[in-house]
């Protein structure tokens, strides 16, 4: 807790510095960011201009039509990968902790004159000086939360507020899964509470966008996932996938596939669940992982060069076909599961 305390006063002394020479500030949220890394990265961004920096949030891709109705979406610019980056004052990683989940951005995340990152996934290797990763965190607009109320404090003055309150509300939400998820913290419900007492938030609406609004399309490739299941040691566990071409047939895109590895999850019985999705050359799997009871999904995860939560994580194998990648998962998983849970490996 120290550490954490010392690491995010060295994060608030240079952004106020910062702020206070109108220096430049890089917010980079991950690969196919989600509703937290963007909520939390337009809301820094909207804060440190708000103070006196001069802050981008610069990403891959346009942000997809299911978040549309989040505001400040205006204010992200898209990275050109043939375009000259020039140096940030400082450069943020957001809801990453790693230069390789920047993808064409880690250019402009190595030029700049200071790195850091605001981060709640496990990490690996010692964080540096300006990395506030706190794994126990809910989300990282959670930490954010946290980081703008302090800067009120600093500058002595109101920060937060109603937009700012919908975009740390939607990362809070989705990444607690409704507040359902065992990641919820007491933090994460104090903050709803505060902003929804401060601020005029549609609630029911911001649900609606983020869990309810569907279309034929999703509903049909969710039907095609759920007819895929296949369970494995009993059930303990299940694995599910999806092709390019059903995906192109049903006309939906990947980020279409939002929760359906955590609707597979709620099956009884099952240990962990594994989510093969086709890349989009055809060439690899993107690979989500949801567990229960002991299988650590983010130590799985690393192991092939991906990372996340105990209970949610991901990776992406590259020059692997689908049914090869089901198989070697498969088969690590069963070594793996039976480790967790104490049982003799034949």
């Amino acid at each position: 807790m120290v550490a954490e305390q010392d690491r995010r006063r060295r994060l608030l002394g240079v952004l106020r510095d910062l702020a206070a020479d109108g220096g430049s500030v890089a917010l980079l949220p991950h690969e196919r960011f989600d509703a937290d890394a963007i909520g939390a990265a337009i809301s820094l961004a909207q804060v440190l201009t708000a103070i006196g920096c001069v802050a981008t949030v610069m990403v891959d891709e346009a942000p997809p039509a299911s978040m549309s109705h989040l505001p400040l979406l205006d204010i992200v610019k898209i990275y050109e990968p043939d375009a000259s980056c020039a140096p940030f004052d400082f450069a943020l990683a957001v809801d990453c902790h790693e230069a390789d989940r920047l993808g064409a951005r880690a250019a402009c995340f190595s030029l700049s004159r200071l790195r850091g990152s605001v981060d709640h996934h496990v990490f690996s290797d010692e964080p540096g000086e300006l990395d506030l990763i706190v794994p126990t965190a809910s989300s990282t607009c959670e930490l954010v939360y946290d980081i703008i109320q302090d800067l009120e404090t600093l500058v002595a003055r109101q920060l937060f507020d109603s937009r700012i309150a919908t975009l740390l509300l939607a990362g809070m939400i989705t990444d607690t899964g409704r507040y359902a998820y065992s990641n919820t913290t007491p933090a994460c419900l104090r903050q709803a509470a505060s902003l929804l007492e401060r601020f005029s938030v549609d609630l029911s609406r911001l649900h609606y966008h983020l869990y309810e609004r569907t279309s034929v399309g999703r509903l049909q490739i969710k039907g095609d996932i759920l007819a895929s299941i296949v369970p494995v040691e009993d059930g303990r566990i299940l694995t599910a996938h999806v092709t390019r071409d059903a995906l192109n047939r049903r006309g939906v895109t990947d980020d279409d596939l939002a929760y359906f590895a955590s609707d597979i999850r709620a099956a009884e019985g099952n240990e962990v669940v594994f989510l093969f999705v086709e890349t989009d050359d055809r060439q690899g799997v993107r690979i989500n992982i949801r567990s229960n009871g002991c299988f650590d999904a983010a130590a799985f995860a690393r192991r092939f060069g991906g990372g996340g939560h105990l209970r949610a994580a991901g990776m992406t194998l590259r020059n692997t076909p689908l049914e090869q990648a089901v198989d070697m998962i498969v088969r690590e998983a069963k070594t793996t599961l039976r480790a967790c849970l104490g049982e003799k490996t034949s």
